[in-house]
């Protein structure tokens, strides 16, 4: 770091010594071209203005009625009684007031004809430091109305831009003159003059000086300067004069860059508008850039010496201390605890690098944790592996010896009872074939409900509409029965009233198979059950050891894909209904498939 601070200072040094002796006339030039852009964008922002001002004037033909009274040369009292009237119509305090602004600071507004003769006028103010001429040409040299009149005796049909000096106010006043045409344009009837505050383009021209030492201004060939701005030395001020009357003699052969009494003369002409920017600028101010930079070299190698050694100080301790941190409580972790963790950590490369370790340690204590759940789940799989090689035949044998036995005693109910009971026990440990039919899930439903009328004294009507189509439709085994079997526990235990359960079988629009199982009970949280049965990670099959929704949702899922499952509607009070989508394939196709 040393060794970059020393390289660094003596390139800087270098850099200074050389730009002195090699840079100076280049950055000379670049001022002086930067000054002329300036200018130039200068034009650009007044031309802006200065159409801002043409487009307000234009709306003078939104005055039908005057123009067709000014057309047809209407005597010149009829006009100003019209349109000139203070305490009628005044034309000019309509358009210097409603059409014009605030901003644009209208001083003086009149309407004449091409007779020279005011129609209507209007005046910002009669005080005497801020009073107007009534007429322009009630002094025609000191309102420099001569310039107005040889414009609309001429064929220009550009606006014109010109000033006069006022003497109460003591400045120039910017003077717009529009000329309004008629029969297309080819014949002039009348114009408008609207004198304004030179404060609004003082303002653009001064984002565009350097200083108040540049002197720039605005001139017309053939006119007075339009307005001016800077403060002048006696040869600066001689040369200006100089080039005014060349300008007002239309003399004037535009150069740029002439250097003269120790300054850059510029000329910009506008090009829409009749006028020309000028500017002497001091040849110091151009040289101001060369001195400033180079008196900031040197300040800039000053604080070099300082930021590096603050900085050298400050960055080994932000490197050092976090990776000596780090170290010791890898060590701890390595010495056995493993609940440590990086702390103090920077939005930085050694930051990341923590962060990394922790996230690491993180996922291998997941790892272990998920390592040990599996072990246990194996263990369960295991033990329950060992339970289901009790002989399952010795319950449904015994059950059918009950049933022989009653139906000797003359016991029919019991009877009956023990062979339903024997069937549905044979059904549902036959788990060889993940799959059945819908026929035979249907006949061990039945077995079910005739048990469920014993048990419950016949409250509950069941209803069975499946498509005979359907019959030999495949169905995951045990997978209608648990969804009725839901539907009494859950739905209809605290029914009071009229209980029903209604089993639905039928094809949908997308061709799949839909069981519905219906109950008229109390209902049950159905976002909850949905959103449990819509998570991969919940484990269904080892919840309970009944088969419920979760268990026959996981099994379909398994055996057909995501897109299928369980689905439950259900409504507070009004019952619910768990449906089953599964797709259309018989038994015989699915095993062939495999």
């Amino acid at each position: 770091m040393l060794l970059c601070t020393i390289s660094t200072l003596l390139a800087l040094i270098v850099q200074t010594i050389f730009f002195e002796y090699s840079s100076s006339k280049q950055i000379y030039i670049q001022a002086r071209d930067a000054s002329i852009n300036s200018m130039a964008n200068m034009q650009d922002d007044i031309s802006e203005f200065v159409k801002s001002v043409e487009d307000r004037m234009v709306t003078v033909y939104n005055q039908e009625k005057f123009i067709s009274d000014l057309a047809k040369n209407m005597p010149l009292n009829d006009l100003r009684d019209k349109y000139g009237n203070e305490l009628n119509y005044n034309l000019s305090h309509h358009m210097a007031i409603s059409v014009f602004n605030k901003t644009f600071n209208v001083k003086a507004f009149y309407i004449y004809n091409t007779d020279n003769e005011i129609i209507s006028t209007y005046r910002a103010s009669y005080s005497p430091k801020y009073s107007y001429p009534a007429d322009i040409f009630n002094d025609v040299t000191a309102n420099n109305a001569g310039i107005v009149d040889n414009y609309v005796k001429s064929d220009n049909r550009n606006m014109l831009i010109s000033s006069y000096y006022n003497v109460n106010r003591k400045e120039d006043i910017i003077r717009f003159v529009f000329k309004i045409l008629y029969n297309n344009a080819s014949k002039t009837i009348g114009y408008i003059v609207c004198d304004i505050d030179p404060k609004t383009i003082n303002k653009i021209i001064g984002k565009s000086v350097y200083s108040n030492d540049q002197i720039v201004w605005l001139q017309a060939k053939g006119d007075r300067p339009i307005i001016k701005i800077g403060n002048m030395t006696e040869k600066q001020e001689a040369y200006y004069h100089h080039i005014v009357d060349l300008t007002k003699n239309n003399s004037l052969l535009i150069k740029n860059n002439i250097v003269t009494n120790g300054s850059e003369f510029f000329s910009i002409p506008n090009q829409k508008y009749n006028f020309i920017a000028f500017s002497l600028t001091p040849q110091k101010l151009l040289e101001a850039n060369q001195q400033v930079l180079t008196r900031n070299l040197f300040i800039i190698a000053i604080l070099l010496i300082f930021v590096f050694a603050v900085s050298s100080i400050l960055l080994t301790r932000t490197i050092t201390n976090p990776l000596t941190n780090m170290v010791e409580t890898i060590t701890k972790i390595k010495d056995g605890d493993t609940s440590l963790r990086v702390e103090k950590l920077k939005n930085d490369e050694i930051g990341k690098l923590g962060e990394n370790f922790n996230n690491m340690l993180d996922t291998i204590e997941t790892l272990i944790f998920e390592e040990y759940q599996s072990q246990i789940e194996i263990n369960n799989a295991k033990y329950k592996a060992l339970q289901a090689q009790v002989n399952p035949h010795f319950l449904y044998n015994t059950l059918e010896t009950m049933s022989g036995i009653a139906t000797s005693q003359n016991c029919y109910t019991v009877s009956t009872l023990c062979k339903a009971l024997s069937n549905l026990f044979r059904y549902s440990l036959d788990m060889q074939e993940p799959l059945s039919t819908i026929e035979d899930e249907i006949k061990h439903l039945k077995n079910y409900i005739y048990i469920m009328n014993i048990r419950e004294n016949n409250t509950i009507s069941f209803e069975i509409d499946i498509d005979n189509s359907l019959l030999k439709e495949s169905i995951p085994r045990i997978s209608i029965q648990p969804l009725v079997e839901n539907s009494i526990q859950h739905g209809l235990r605290n029914k009071r009233g009229n209980k029903k359960i209604s089993i639905h079988g039928q094809i949908d629009n997308d061709s799949n198979i839909v069981i519905s199982v219906s109950d008229n009970g109390i209902g049950m949280d159905a976002d909850q059950i949905n959103s449990q049965l819509g998570n991969p990670k919940f484990d269904a099959l080892e919840k309970k050891s009944s088969i419920g929704i979760s268990n026959i949702n996981s099994r379909v899922k398994i055996l057909f894909g995501s897109a299928y499952g369980v689905k439950v509607f259900s409504q507070n009070g009004e019952g619910s209904t768990v449906t089953l989508y599964i797709p259309h394939t018989k038994t015989e196709e699915l095993k062939e498939a495999k």
